[in-house]
């Protein structure tokens, strides 16, 4: 039906351009609108599991009351842990500490909160091979590895260390020698993270008993099915106190507790609504306004014989030379924003082909719902009323 035929909404849209200027930047606001905050809560959601992703585990054995590796959010019996390590087919563990400690920042001597996780020095814990080979030096009492994404201005620290230094940090009412970095990066509500070993842990936090701990890293043998294994074990403990998770059914744990639990969720879900909503309306103004000043020619269209359908897609022309010209450069600005952003606050916030083509398609949805409100006018219009 549109083969061959002139291009009348392409001519109408772009006949007055400042009318059609108007028009791509109300779509491409309310597209920049909703990029944005999906970006934010998805930075949000992926910044509760950045821990998560720095362990080398095949399952995770923590505290049943706990939602995810939120500082002391839970803890258990060390005991519980090594009952679980005696089930055929764990070949490795390792405990864990993790707890939020006070600190002088390095930056300006203000007192704020680090995250320090304690771990064995014997076993390799972190995905990172550059951590994990630093991981020995922490037999010395007293030392620490901080996060170079920590979340502040701390190049001149950092920098001492790169040069071989080791810049003294209160750390809980001690001191400890920084010898080394790493990168996890800032979450949403940790600035800090610092690596010690567990004695060094166990020095800073007093008040914690050895045999508590917060998280336990188990490592199977090659070729077993990881959640029968998760299963098996939990049986096995027989407590329950704990609860034995594969690392990616955990990290959905710690992102459906906070979808569901925070009102954070609630909050950016109805800014993309409104986002859209701001959008169809102004296409619905646009159009409507076009329609009008054309009903002349619309009704000549009836007059002739042309049927609505016809007319309907001239309208949805419209509607998508729309999508295009306001999708195409909100899209380009939410690439630089996120990148903006993400240096800002010290946090990773990605955009995702998923979250591109979910967004195009709402996009795509919201102007041709507006093309067809604003075709309501040419429906009801009798050629002989207008003329």
């Amino acid at each position: 039906m549109l083969r061959g035929r002139t291009p009348l909404g392409w001519l109408q849209l772009t006949h007055s351009k400042s009318r059609f200027i108007v028009a791509s930047a109300g779509v491409g606001f309310a597209v920049l609108l909703v990029f944005m905050q999906l970006g934010f809560m998805n930075m949000l959601f992926d910044s509760t599991t950045v821990i998560h992703q720095q362990f080398k585990t095949d399952l995770v054995i923590m505290s049943a009351d706990a939602e995810g590796i939120v500082p002391d959010s839970g803890d258990f019996s060390r005991r519980r842990l090594i009952q679980a390590a005696g089930v055929r087919g764990v070949i490795d563990w390792a405990e864990i500490y993790i707890g939020t400690l006070t600190w002088t920042k390095p930056s300006d001597g203000t007192v704020g909160q680090v995250v320090v996780i304690g771990v064995p020095t014997d076993v390799r814990v972190f995905t990172n091979p550059a951590l994990d080979a630093q991981i020995p030096l922490l037999r010395t009492s007293g030392t620490m590895l901080i996060d170079e994404g920590s979340r502040g201005d701390y190049s001149a620290f950092f920098g001492r260390i790169a040069a071989g230094e080791q810049p003294k940090v209160k750390l809980a009412g001690e001191t400890v020698s920084a010898i080394g970095t790493f990168n996890f990066g800032a979450s949403f509500g940790t600035e800090a993270y610092g690596v010690v070993s567990r004695e060094t842990f166990l020095q800073l936090d007093r008040s914690r008993h050895p045999g508590v701990i917060n998280m336990g890293l188990l490592t199977v043998e090659p070729g077993r099915d990881l959640n029968v294994m998760a299963d098996t074990i939990t049986k096995a403990v027989g407590a329950a106190e704990v609860k034995v998770w594969t690392m990616p059914n955990f990290k959905e744990v710690t992102r459906d507790f906070l979808r569901i639990n925070s009102p954070i969720a609630t909050i950016f879900t109805f800014g993309v609504i409104v986002g859209l909503f701001v959008g169809a309306v102004i296409v619905v103004q646009i159009l409507t306004s076009d329609v009008q000043d054309h009903l002349g020619e619309y009704a000549t269209f009836k007059a002739m014989g042309f049927r609505n359908s016809y007319l309907l897609a001239i309208v949805y022309e419209q509607s998508a030379i729309l999508t295009v010209f306001g999708f195409l450069p909100a899209l380009l600005l939410s690439f630089l924003l996120y990148r903006v952003v993400g240096q800002a606050v010290a946090m990773d916030m990605i955009m995702t082909w998923s979250r591109v083509m979910w967004v195009f398609l709402q996009t795509v949805g919201m102007c041709l719902t507006a093309g067809t409100i604003a075709m309501q006018r040419i429906y009801s219009a009798d050629p002989a009323e207008v003329f």
